[in-house]
């Protein structure tokens, strides 16, 4: 009976330790990046899409921070925990936006989508695929 408490008691030590550790994972980061709009639209799908996005971000502390598109920096500031931009881009599909650090560890991330107007993949159907006659 004793070795019961005891185990009951290391399982739930175990699970208190992983959710702080969790917390502290999160804490750490605790960096804000806002991408607007999240979502473009172009006439079918291969298109590309231009557009002039408003990124706006920031961290709890001072740091060097630049923006990438997938693997491409598009800006970088020194010393500063928030700002705001305006950005021309080109997009073909999906694509996450990073806020790094100067030892490439990523802060935080927005993605942007490509939605086509005339995508078959949202397209409603008007008849059905059976009949009687």
């Amino acid at each position: 009976m004793n070795s019961k408490w005891s185990y009951a008691l290391m399982a739930s030590v175990c699970l208190v330790a992983t959710k702080t550790s969790d917390v502290h994972a999160v804490a750490e980061s605790n960096a804000e990046l806002k991408v607007k709009p999240m979502i473009c639209m172009v006439k079918s799908i291969g298109q590309i899409c231009e557009m002039t996005i408003a990124i706006q971000w920031q961290t709890a502390t001072a740091q060097d921070v630049c923006l990438y598109q997938d693997k491409q920096q598009l800006k970088c500031w020194q010393g500063t925990h928030q700002a705001k931009a305006k950005l021309n881009i080109s997009l073909e599909q999906d694509m996450t936006f990073s806020l790094k650090n100067a030892r490439m560890e990523t802060l935080a991330s927005q993605k942007v989508k490509v939605n086509a107007a005339l995508s078959r993949k949202y397209r409603r159907k008007l008849k059905s695929d059976w009949s009687f006659f």
